[in-house]
């Protein structure tokens, strides 16, 4: 029997990375970063939001930001943002202090069971990031 809506962070969590480590905080990961604020905007068909609400915006910083973040359609399978690739390849690496993008969902839709899939989730992401770098005597304390 197939499990019962699996979100992204499921699918990560059973994966097994040969060179993968813990780190134990995002700035331990990014010496060089002061600060980081992630602002996500779900939009599209599949996303529902609560009660009456037009819009809803998820804001992280550098103390709250998780790896990845589940898609919050309820038909979705596997689906959701890696804001950890995303924030390390197209805003850090280039050393950017604002970026902003629109994703789409990686999670295919499906039936309430998992045993039929109805194509890939309606949903996109909207990400902006903006990072605070720290200057070059700090990062070598």
């Amino acid at each position: 029997m197939a499990q019962r809506h699996v979100k992204l962070s499921h699918v990560e969590a059973q994966k097994l990375y040969p060179f993968r480590t813990s780190v134990k905080s995002f700035l331990d990961a990014y010496p060089t970063v002061k600060s980081i604020q992630v602002e996500v905007r779900p939009v599209g068909e599949g996303f529902e939001p609560f009660r009456d609400m037009t819009e809803w915006v998820e804001v992280y910083n550098e103390k709250s930001i998780p790896a990845i973040l589940d898609c919050r359609n309820s038909r979705c399978f596997g689906g959701g943002p890696d804001l950890a690739y995303l924030v390390r390849w197209s805003v850090i690496e280039p050393k950017r202090t604002e970026f902003e993008t629109t994703m789409r969902c990686r999670g295919h839709l499906g039936s309430p069971r998992g045993r039929r899939n109805d194509g890939p989730c309606d949903t996109f992401f909207k990400v902006k990031v903006n990072v605070v770098y720290k200057d070059a005597a700090e990062v070598k304390e």
